[in-house]
């Protein structure tokens, strides 16, 4: 990741042009020389976390772009205290893959609390 601000923060609308608009703001933050197979990545982590804030949590939904190390740190918060879920669907299901997906592209992953809602954060390797 390149740019002035190392973390950066942006409130979401609770639909799904919320994704479309992490998309963007993680696009506009990424650094030419971390490749853009890396990039197709992190946009498919950032989206899928997005996704299921606004499906499943409740609002606010917000995400943040945390790229002061060597790991690029994605979060995104949402109102719903409800932790994902890690479902084993099977291979016509049309969903649930999510967090296994999240899990196989970061490098760590996990959820904590804050205050009535949480935040779940992914570190993908820059």
């Amino acid at each position: 990741m390149c740019g002035a601000m190392p973390v950066a923060d942006l409130d979401l609308p609770v639909d799904l042009s919320a994704a479309r608009r992490a998309r963007e703001f993680v696009r506009a933050r990424w650094c030419p020389d971390h490749g853009g197979d890396a990039l197709e990545g992190v946009l498919l982590v950032v989206s899928e976390l997005i996704v299921n804030a606004v499906e499943h949590g409740a609002p606010p939904v917000r995400a943040r772009v945390d790229c002061r190390s060597d790991v690029l740190r994605l979060e995104v918060s949402d109102g719903s205290p409800a932790f994902p879920q890690h479902l084993s669907p099977g291979p016509q299901a049309e969903s649930g893959r999510g967090v296994g997906l999240v899990a196989t592209i970061c490098s760590d992953w996990g959820v904590r609390r804050d205050g009535a809602g949480k935040t779940v954060w992914c570190d993908v390797p820059a």
